[in-house]
Formats: C-alpha cells, sequence, structure tokens
C-alpha cells in the first residue's frame, strides 16, 4: 500500500505540477514549451512536442525554434508519434484521439471507442497503430485509424508504454508492473516478470533489436528479456546513480542503450552494465525534470516538463537544444 501510494503520488505530480498554469497565459508566452510531456522527431530537422491544455508544437530547424499548432482540443496530450513528415497521431485525456495527415496544420479528431486516458500510442506504418492507457487498455487499428478496435480491457491498471519488433511482437506495460504481451499484436496475454507483485511501476518499455527488450520503471527498476521466449530478468545496476529513483524511459540508440532520469541521463554498452552517467553540457534549470524520449538513426533528444530540450548524436555527451 505504501509503494502504491508513492507511485500515484509521483503521477499526481507529474499531472498537477504544470496544471496550475492557465492555458491562456501559455499561449502569451512565446517561445516557452511548458508544460511539456512528450517528444517526437521523424529526422534530425523536424519534429513535435505535445503537452498539456492540448498543445502541440513544431519545429522545422532542429528544435531552435517552435510553432505552436492548432489542435483544435483543450485536452492534454500525453503521447504523440509521426511515422514521417506528415502522418501523426496524439493521444491523451478522455479518450482523445488526434490525427493528421499535413504534419499538424490540421488536427483531426477520431473516434475512440473508449472515453479513457490514452497514455501511449505506437504505430508501425501509416494504416497499423496500437494506443493504451486505463484500465489495462490496448486499442488497435488497422487503416489508420478510421476505426479503432479493443484488444484487451477491463484491468484496473493504466498501462504507461508500449512497444512493437517489426515481426509483429508487442508489449505494454504500466503500474505494479503489469507486463502484457503479444505475439502477433491482436490477441494479448499477461507475462511473469517477477516484480509484478511488488507493486513496481513500469514507465517505459522499448524493443531494443534482436528479439531483445527492456523496461524501466521506479526505485530504478530495470527488466530484460533476451528473447521471445525467455524470462524476465531483473537489474538494477542504476540504484547507485539514480537518486531520484525513477527512470522514466530506456531505449536504445546505435550501439548504446540509454536511459533517462528524473535528473540524470545514463548509458551503458550492455544490458547489464556499467551504466555511466551522461555528460549535460548545460545545467538543468531549476525545477526541471526529466521525463520523455525519443530516437532514430540521425539522434536522441531528451524532454523535461518544462521544455527544456537536450539532444545528443553519440548518447554520451548532450547539448540543450533549449
Amino acid at each position: 500500500m505504501i509503494k502504491r501510494a508513492a507511485q500515484t503520488a509521483l503521477f499526481l505530480y507529474l499531472y498537477f505540477a504544470t496544471s496550475f498554469v492557465f492555458s491562456e497565459n501559455i499561449s502569451q508566452m512565446p517561445g516557452k514549451l511548458y508544460p511539456a510531456l512528450c517528444i517526437c522527431f521523424v529526422n534530425n530537422k523536424i519534429g513535435w512536442i505535445g503537452g498539456h491544455f492540448g498543445k502541440i508544437w513544431h519545429t522545422k530547424d532542429r528544435g531552435k525554434s517552435w510553432e505552436l499548432q492548432n489542435s483544435s482540443t483543450t485536452k492534454n496530450i500525453a503521447d504523440i508519434y509521426f511515422v514521417d513528415e506528415k502522418y501523426g497521431w496524439a493521444v491523451g485525456y478522455g479518450g482523445l484521439i488526434l490525427y493528421t495527415s499535413d504534419g499538424g496544420i490540421h488536427w483531426i479528431k477520431q473516434k475512440s471507442p473508449l472515453t479513457y486516458f490514452w497514455k501511449t500510442v505506437y504505430f508501425k506504418d501509416k494504416k497499423h497503430g496500437w494506443i493504451a492507457g486505463e484500465m489495462g487498455t490496448v486499442l488497435g487499428t488497422k487503416d489508420g485509424g478510421k476505426k479503432w478496435n479493443v484488444l484487451i480491457t477491463g484491468d484496473d491498471v493504466l498501462f504507461n508504454s508500449i512497444t512493437f519488433s517489426p515481426d509483429g511482437h508487442g508489449w505494454v506495460a504500466g503500474e505494479f508492473g503489469v507486463i502484457y504481451a503479444s505475439n502477433d499484436s491482436q490477441k494479448w496475454f499477461l507475462q511473469d516478470n517477477g516484480v509484478a507483485s511488488q507493486d513496481y511501476t513500469v514507465w517505459s518499455i522499448s524493443y531494443i533489436g534482436d528479439q531483445m527488450v527492456m523496461a524501466s520503471g521506479v526505485a530504478s527498476l530495470l527488466l530484460f528479456k533476451q528473447d521471445y521466449s525467455s524470462k524476465w530478468k531483473a537489474l538494477h545496476s542504476l540504484e547507485r546513480l539514480n537518486k531520484e529513483k525513477s527512470l522514466f524511459r530506456i531505449l536504445k540508440f546505435k550501439d548504446k542503450f540509454i536511459c533517462v532520469g528524473q535528473k540524470a541521463i545514463f548509458y551503458s554498452k550492455k544490458t547489464a552494465g556499467p551504466w555511466k552517467p551522461a555528460k549535460i553540457k548545460d545545467q538543468l534549470p531549476y525545477g526541471e525534470w526529466l521525463y520523455d524520449a525519443w530516437s532514430n538513426k540521425e539522434g536522441i533528444w531528451v524532454l523535461g516538463i518544462k521544455g527544456s530540450i537536450y539532444k545528443s548524436s553519440n548518447g554520451i555527451e548532450w547539448e540543450k537544444v533549449r
């Protein structure tokens, strides 16, 4: 019960810490990316950020400048995903699903079969995508979101992250260490990861290649799965490095594994470590909290809830973009 209370408090902090700024005031703050919750880049120049009150920002110059797009909603944007420079989706509170086919010039609402809080979205291509969130729910589409189908629902758990392999295997994870998996992206089943009964929250799960999957969460939780048929293994090599104890993102970039904590970024060439703190050129602003990350072949970006953006081309040295 104590662990669940702590995790609930952490989630409420992330939700409310940035909610005391009125949406009207945000629109009057030129250049401010606040409050920011999610980031996505399709190449080295073009990217998007989503945040509270339906705010979606867009950059065409590597993140040096950002313009506010019209999302036609005031609901919070929890996650955003683009498959190329034009086609993208954004999800959030109250069953919010947004779609664009012109890079965000126009955002169109898609019909959600449920009005749950959608926390994470993933698309394989322009047609095949998945959304996950409240009440252990996963939605799927085969036509770009014209119709969303409920694939699984009913578990009293919030899914925070979803990932897929190129051949259609999928994993979704969230509160209490719960992880579901799928062999065909349609039928889902609960996986035993050895920590679900200990009330750990998994913030991030990521397919890292060669059938390997990693997950990260509270209490410096790191989970590793060697291949599709192997069992999950708990790793705790970051505990002595990350004083804040929460690891919000885990992902693979080139030949390195990257883990994002509240106040630091860590890297390793092996899943089991050793993990080392990355070199951040500029100090984090007061009160900043690193929360989301995105990588592609050209770079890796980390976003803070106050709009700070850090970028790296090697995972070791990071510079502040803004």
